[in-house]
């Protein structure tokens, strides 16, 4: 990986990500940057690092870890953990990110792709039991 189009920038920024380097992100991103994930889909800048903060000031010892990238062209593909602490316990999430540079070498595009429900929605206190309930009665239709 080169330092071309600011990726590396990026990735190490996820890497260190804290409430007080948000603004790091002005640099890396297009202004209209579009970003989804299974819950946002928004655009521009301050969207993009409303969504992060939010994330930092509701989970603690968030982390970002890196598990590889590849690229084709300008789009880079990073296959991700997120470490974090919610409920009283220790979390992790999986995921893919496909990241879009444009020819100015800001990121224009953030999309990540990781499983909600069983990431996130079966661990919520007393609604992870409905929701892995109804799960266990779908899985026995199938």
């Amino acid at each position: 990986m080169t330092k071309k189009n600011n990726i590396e920038l990026y990735i190490n920024l996820f890497k260190s990500l804290n409430l007080e380097n948000l603004n790091k992100f002005d640099d890396l991103l297009d202004k209209n940057i579009y970003f989804e994930d299974p819950f946002n889909k928004v655009y521009g800048i301050e969207n993009f690092k409303s969504i992060f903060s939010n994330t930092l000031k509701k989970l603690d010892n968030v982390k970002f870890k890196v598990i590889n990238v590849i690229s084709k062209n300008n789009i880079y593909i990073i296959k991700w953990e997120m470490i974090f602490t919610a409920f009283n316990k220790n979390n992790s999430i999986f995921g893919l990110s496909e990241v879009t540079i444009s020819r100015n070498r800001k990121i224009v595009s953030h999309i990540d792709y990781w499983d909600s429900y069983n990431n996130f929605y079966t661990k919520i206190p007393i609604f992870g039991l409905i929701f892995r309930f109804v799960l266990s009665l779908v899985k026995k239709r199938i």
